[in-house]
């Protein structure tokens, strides 16, 4: 019996042929969760803009019925939001049975979530309207000392959460508005 002394190559890959592979894997990860990062972002941003302009167009929309603006007399707007929910969406509801108006009705904390993002935190007066992050949307009307339009300011935190009543703060920057 005689044994064949030559070798066959081995099949397979090598220790380096691997770690290639996978530090591509890994980069090409990382490239992939970095631009759904981005992708996030900016459609929270978008979100925030068209929330911003239904919430407008309802403030508009009660002005023409009632002559006035829901009265905030909140500079920095932090209780704007439980405004907000109470005059554009509570009273409304509350009073349907002898005609209240509803203006904003995606407002409605049993059914708030059908885009995907809930604008409602709690339930009954106690509601508040949240943005995109999470963060209670500012509501002050044009009375205020501080406010930048004559009618009223409506506006989100953005991504940081901060913000000032100073609109040229640098806490502003990101923050999305109506003016």
């Amino acid at each position: 019996m005689k044994i064949n002394e030559s070798r066959r190559n081995a099949a397979g890959f090598s220790l380096m042929e691997l770690v290639v592979v996978v530090a591509i894997i890994v980069l090409l990860a990382g490239l992939t969760m970095a631009g759904m990062s981005f992708i996030n972002q900016k459609n929270a941003r978008e979100k925030a803009k068209v929330q911003v302009k239904l919430i407008e167009n309802s403030l508009e929309n009660y002005f023409n019925d009632n002559r006035s603006y829901p009265p905030a007399n909140d500079p920095a707007g932090e209780r704007g939001d439980e405004v907000l929910y109470k005059y554009l969406y509570y009273d409304g509801f509350e009073a349907r049975d002898n005609g209240g108006v509803v203006y904003l009705p995606e407002l409605d904390p049993d059914n708030n979530t059908k885009s995907g993002q809930a604008w409602m935190e709690g339930k009954g007066q106690q509601a508040r309207i949240i943005d995109p992050w999470g963060k209670y949307f500012r509501y002050r009307s044009g009375d205020t000392p501080d406010a930048v339009n004559p009618d009223f300011d409506i506006w989100s935190c953005g991504p940081d959460g901060k913000t000032n009543a100073d609109p040229k703060h640098k806490d502003c920057l990101d923050d999305i508005k109506n003016w």
